[in-house]
Protein backbone atom coordinates (compact mmCIF):
# COMPACT_ATOMS: atom_id res chain seq x y z
CA UNK A 1 0.00 0.00 0.00
CA UNK A 2 2.80 2.41 0.89
CA UNK A 3 4.59 1.78 -2.43
CA UNK A 4 1.41 2.53 -4.38
CA UNK A 5 0.90 5.73 -2.41
CA UNK A 6 4.52 6.78 -3.05
CA UNK A 7 3.99 6.26 -6.80
CA UNK A 8 0.78 8.28 -6.66
CA UNK A 9 2.61 11.01 -4.72
CA UNK A 10 5.04 11.20 -7.66
CA UNK A 11 2.14 11.36 -10.13
CA UNK A 12 0.59 14.14 -8.07
CA UNK A 13 3.89 16.03 -8.04
CA UNK A 14 4.04 15.88 -11.87
CA UNK A 15 0.41 17.03 -12.06
CA UNK A 16 1.20 19.98 -9.81
CA UNK A 17 4.13 20.96 -12.04
CA UNK A 18 1.89 20.81 -15.12
CA UNK A 19 -0.74 22.88 -13.31
CA UNK A 20 1.89 25.44 -12.31
CA UNK A 21 3.01 25.78 -15.91
CA UNK A 22 -0.57 26.10 -17.16
CA UNK A 23 -1.39 28.71 -14.54
CA UNK A 24 1.78 30.66 -15.36
CA UNK A 25 0.97 30.66 -19.09
CA UNK A 26 -2.62 31.73 -18.40
CA UNK A 27 -1.44 34.52 -16.10
CA UNK A 28 1.23 35.84 -18.49
CA UNK A 29 -1.09 35.74 -21.51
CA UNK A 30 -3.91 37.45 -19.61
CA UNK A 31 -1.57 40.12 -18.23
CA UNK A 32 -0.14 40.67 -21.70
CA UNK A 33 -3.64 41.06 -23.09
CA UNK A 34 -4.51 43.69 -20.48
CA UNK A 35 -1.28 45.61 -21.10
CA UNK A 36 -1.78 45.42 -24.88
CA UNK A 37 -5.08 47.26 -24.58
CA UNK A 38 -3.18 50.39 -23.61
CA UNK A 39 -0.86 50.14 -26.63
CA UNK A 40 -2.35 51.67 -29.75
CA UNK A 41 -2.88 49.36 -32.74
CA UNK A 42 -1.99 46.18 -30.80
CA UNK A 43 -4.61 43.59 -29.96
CA UNK A 44 -4.13 40.11 -28.56
CA UNK A 45 -7.29 38.55 -29.88
CA UNK A 46 -5.98 35.03 -29.30
CA UNK A 47 -5.83 35.30 -25.52
CA UNK A 48 -9.44 34.40 -24.79
CA UNK A 49 -9.23 31.28 -26.93
CA UNK A 50 -5.94 30.16 -25.41
CA UNK A 51 -6.94 30.89 -21.81
CA UNK A 52 -10.22 28.98 -22.09
CA UNK A 53 -8.53 25.99 -23.71
CA UNK A 54 -5.82 25.88 -21.02
CA UNK A 55 -8.20 26.49 -18.14
CA UNK A 56 -10.11 23.24 -18.81
CA UNK A 57 -7.15 20.88 -18.18
CA UNK A 58 -6.03 23.09 -15.28
CA UNK A 59 -9.43 22.66 -13.61
CA UNK A 60 -9.65 18.94 -14.34
CA UNK A 61 -6.16 18.25 -13.01
CA UNK A 62 -7.06 20.17 -9.85
CA UNK A 63 -10.18 18.05 -9.45
CA UNK A 64 -8.10 14.90 -10.05
CA UNK A 65 -5.72 15.85 -7.24
CA UNK A 66 -8.68 16.57 -4.95
CA UNK A 67 -10.06 13.07 -5.66
CA UNK A 68 -7.28 11.49 -3.63
CA UNK A 69 -8.35 13.14 -0.38
CA UNK A 70 -11.40 12.45 1.74
CA UNK A 71 -13.82 15.33 1.27
CA UNK A 72 -11.75 16.65 -1.62
CA UNK A 73 -14.59 16.24 -4.08
CA UNK A 74 -18.27 16.69 -3.44
CA UNK A 75 -19.50 13.76 -1.38
CA UNK A 76 -22.52 12.72 0.59
CA UNK A 77 -21.10 13.67 4.00
CA UNK A 78 -24.60 14.48 5.23
CA UNK A 79 -25.39 10.75 5.07
CA UNK A 80 -21.98 9.29 5.82
CA UNK A 81 -21.44 11.50 8.86
CA UNK A 82 -23.87 9.34 10.86
CA UNK A 83 -22.04 6.12 10.02
CA UNK A 84 -19.21 4.60 12.04
CA UNK A 85 -15.75 5.10 10.53
CA UNK A 86 -15.73 1.66 8.90
CA UNK A 87 -19.10 2.40 7.27
CA UNK A 88 -17.76 5.74 6.04
CA UNK A 89 -14.83 3.91 4.45
CA UNK A 90 -17.15 1.55 2.56
CA UNK A 91 -19.35 4.46 1.44
CA UNK A 92 -16.21 6.17 0.13
CA UNK A 93 -15.48 3.04 -1.90
CA UNK A 94 -19.02 3.09 -3.30
CA UNK A 95 -18.67 6.77 -4.23
CA UNK A 96 -15.34 5.97 -5.91
CA UNK A 97 -17.11 3.30 -7.97
CA UNK A 98 -19.63 5.88 -9.20
CA UNK A 99 -16.80 8.33 -9.86
CA UNK A 100 -14.89 5.69 -11.83
CA UNK A 101 -17.96 5.01 -13.95
CA UNK A 102 -18.17 8.73 -14.74
CA UNK A 103 -14.43 8.82 -15.53
CA UNK A 104 -14.72 5.84 -17.88
CA UNK A 105 -17.57 7.54 -19.76
CA UNK A 106 -15.63 10.80 -20.03
CA UNK A 107 -12.50 8.97 -21.21
CA UNK A 108 -14.44 6.98 -23.81
CA UNK A 109 -16.47 9.82 -25.26
CA UNK A 110 -13.80 12.48 -24.75
CA UNK A 111 -11.23 10.41 -26.63
CA UNK A 112 -13.71 9.75 -29.46
CA UNK A 113 -14.45 13.49 -29.69
CA UNK A 114 -10.75 14.37 -29.67
CA UNK A 115 -9.92 11.85 -32.38
CA UNK A 116 -12.91 13.06 -34.41
CA UNK A 117 -11.71 16.67 -34.12
CA UNK A 118 -8.20 15.66 -35.22
CA UNK A 119 -9.48 13.52 -38.11
CA UNK A 120 -11.75 16.32 -39.33
CA UNK A 121 -8.84 18.77 -39.03
CA UNK A 122 -10.94 21.23 -37.02
CA UNK A 123 -9.02 24.38 -36.17
CA UNK A 124 -9.52 27.06 -33.55
CA UNK A 125 -10.85 30.32 -34.92
CA UNK A 126 -8.01 32.68 -34.04
CA UNK A 127 -4.92 30.56 -33.35
CA UNK A 128 -5.67 28.11 -36.20
CA UNK A 129 -4.47 25.25 -33.97
CA UNK A 130 -6.04 21.81 -34.10
CA UNK A 131 -8.94 21.71 -31.65
CA UNK A 132 -8.23 18.02 -31.11
CA UNK A 133 -5.04 18.86 -29.22
CA UNK A 134 -7.11 20.71 -26.65
CA UNK A 135 -10.01 18.22 -26.69
CA UNK A 136 -7.78 15.21 -26.00
CA UNK A 137 -6.57 16.79 -22.76
CA UNK A 138 -10.02 16.07 -21.28
CA UNK A 139 -9.82 12.25 -21.36
CA UNK A 140 -6.17 12.40 -20.27
CA UNK A 141 -7.17 14.40 -17.19
CA UNK A 142 -9.96 11.93 -16.47
CA UNK A 143 -7.43 9.09 -16.61
CA UNK A 144 -5.53 10.91 -13.88
CA UNK A 145 -8.74 11.37 -11.88
CA UNK A 146 -9.52 7.65 -12.27
CA UNK A 147 -6.05 6.80 -10.94
CA UNK A 148 -6.61 8.99 -7.89
CA UNK A 149 -10.07 7.49 -7.32
CA UNK A 150 -8.55 4.00 -7.45
CA UNK A 151 -5.91 5.14 -4.97
CA UNK A 152 -8.54 6.60 -2.64
CA UNK A 153 -10.70 3.47 -2.89
CA UNK A 154 -7.70 1.21 -2.24
CA UNK A 155 -6.75 3.17 0.87
CA UNK A 156 -10.32 3.02 2.15
CA UNK A 157 -10.61 -0.74 1.49
CA UNK A 158 -7.23 -1.34 3.14
CA UNK A 159 -8.14 0.55 6.32
CA UNK A 160 -11.72 -0.79 6.39
CA UNK A 161 -10.32 -4.33 6.47
CA UNK A 162 -7.16 -3.77 8.51
CA UNK A 163 -8.49 -1.13 10.88
CA UNK A 164 -7.65 2.49 11.41
CA UNK A 165 -3.98 3.48 11.65
CA UNK A 166 -2.61 4.25 15.08
CA UNK A 167 -2.26 7.95 15.80
CA UNK A 168 1.30 8.95 16.59
CA UNK A 169 1.66 10.70 19.91
CA UNK A 170 4.23 13.49 20.11
CA UNK A 171 6.48 13.52 23.16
Amino acid sequence: MKTFQKIMDGVTFVEKIIMTILLAVISVVTLGSVISRFTPMVSWSFTEELVINLFVPLSLLGAAICAREEGGLISMSLFTGFLPRKGQRWMNVLMCAFGLFFCVMMIKYGWAKGMSDIAMNKLTYVLRMKIGWFTTTIPICFVMMALHLVEFAAVNIYYAIKGEPEEEVEA
